[in-house]
């Protein structure tokens, strides 16, 4: 479904840059964690292990469509994600975790959703940017089993994403 939504826009909007995401590509980011040295990372993969272990797995949809910022420049495009409260207690239990290890605090709320396109040149975008916004996505189910820590290199054709650790939720339940 979302492989075939990212397809639609990229034929309606041919003549913008965007950098589409692959739908293999399509992640929840919970932490951006940025350059970490590997004895943080350690702490990193502990807390996360310590938070899969107690949470059990749980079901998610894609519902809606977004934009970042949400006035002004369209940069960014997502689709959302609906959430019941557990994947905001999980994101949150570990956002609590991390900082008491020494990580910076994120100052935005959180914000579930899956980036579908980065727009390159966002003063040209607003037209894409409100078709998206105007369009119904979802909703789409599918199940949450587990947590990964990756590690993302930017290159010039886009991020490479290097799974670190899987951590299954409910391993002690």
């Amino acid at each position: 479904m979302t492989a075939s939504y990212i397809d639609s826009l990229r034929r309606a909007f041919p003549m913008l840059r965007v950098g589409w995401e692959r739908p293999e590509k399509l992640h929840l980011t919970l932490k951006f964690l940025g350059d970490v040295n590997d004895a943080t990372l350690e702490k990193v993969r502990q807390a996360a292990m310590d938070i899969a272990s107690a949470a059990g797995p749980f079901r998610l949809s894609l519902t809606g469509t977004g934009r970042f910022p949400p006035k002004g420049d369209p940069k960014t495009l997502w689709i959302g994600v609906e959430d019941d409260g557990q994947l905001s207690a999980v994101a949150a239990r570990l956002e609590d975790s991390l900082h008491r290890i020494g990580l910076k605090a994120e100052k935005r709320r959180f914000t579930p959703h899956l980036t579908i396109g980065r727009l390159r040149e966002p003063e040209r975008s607003r037209e894409l940017a409100q078709c998206h916004l105007d369009s119904s996505f979802g909703p789409a189910a599918f199940d949450v089993r587990q947590i990964t820590i990756y590690e993302s290199r930017l290159q010039p054709k886009g991020s490479i994403y290097t799974q670190l650790v899987s951590l299954p939720l409910g391993a002690n339940t």
